[in-house]
């Protein structure tokens, strides 16, 4: 269950700060940040299964990142790759071609999802469900935000509400120590009261007491848990630093990519 937090227009040095964990099945293959197009230039970390992204960003600082909406069983391997997606939006390289790109999606070929973007300047996020026509666009405003795998503000992801709450009260710091309080949020592995987290459904792909464990925002279990992490700084037409952890983050180091958007 990806934890992805944004900080919109609240810090003095910057626009947007993105600070997101990756959670999967361990077997699926990925890689690090990398160039995933070269003209135009999308940088992300990439799945080797699908060969898209699920957060990736351009030189001019547009960037998209995407959560699986939850299901309580396998995805469809027959849909259209999600992560491709993400990629052949940020080619579109502006936030109203984004919208545009993804107003034309039609989500009955794509396994369900949601999705967070902009370029500094705007901040939307996006739900796309099979019972809908089209994609569902949301433009939000000044604030801290936290997507799971569902909507923002989902009741059924208590971990999202507790970690908007962290974060909101984050005071303007100067980023070191800033980007030291994102960094332990991506870190907690705090779980909410057991009678907090829904039971899953008869014949789900995993029982109650997994259902909590996916309730922190590092999460580890025997098959499935955090395998990557990044941190990314915007200003608009700018990325100021993209930070990338391979593993979870309470065991590994942040390095810097942001050379790769030279």
């Amino acid at each position: 269950m990806c934890t992805i937090i944004v900080r919109h227009q609240i810090d003095d040095f910057c626009s947007t700060i993105i600070a997101a964990n990756r959670d999967e099945f361990y077997q699926r293959s990925a890689t690090g940040p990398q160039v995933l197009s070269d003209a135009p230039l999308v940088v992300g970390g990439r799945d080797e299964e699908k060969g898209g992204t699920w957060l990736g960003v351009t030189p001019g600082g547009l960037f998209m990142g995407l959560t699986n909406q939850r299901n309580w069983g396998f995805a469809d391997p027959s849909l259209r790759s999600r992560g491709a997606m993400v990629v052949e939006a940020l080619k579109t390289g502006s936030i109203d071609s984004v919208k545009s790109f993804l107003g034309d999606l039609r989500p009955q070929d794509y396994n369900e999802f949601n999705v967070v973007f902009g370029e500094g300047e705007e901040l939307w996020a996006g739900y796309s469900r099979h019972r809908d026509d089209r994609l569902i666009l949301e433009r939000l405003g000044t604030d801290a935000y936290v997507l799971c795998n569902d909507r923002l503000g989902s009741a059924e992801f208590p971990k999202a509400q507790r970690v908007r709450a962290r974060v909101r009260g984050f005071s303007r710091t100067p980023w070191p120590k800033l980007r030291e309080g994102l960094v332990d949020a991506l870190k907690d592995h705090e779980t909410p009261p057991p009678d907090k987290v829904p039971q899953p459904p008869e014949g789900a792909l995993f029982d109650h007491e997994i259902a909590c464990r996916l309730q922190s925002p590092c999460v580890h279990t025997p098959h499935y848990g955090t395998v990557s992490s990044a941190v990314i700084v915007l200003r608009p037409g700018k990325v100021v630093e993209y930070l990338a952890a391979q593993g979870p983050p309470c065991e590994n180091q942040f390095e810097d990519f942001t050379h790769l958007l030279a």
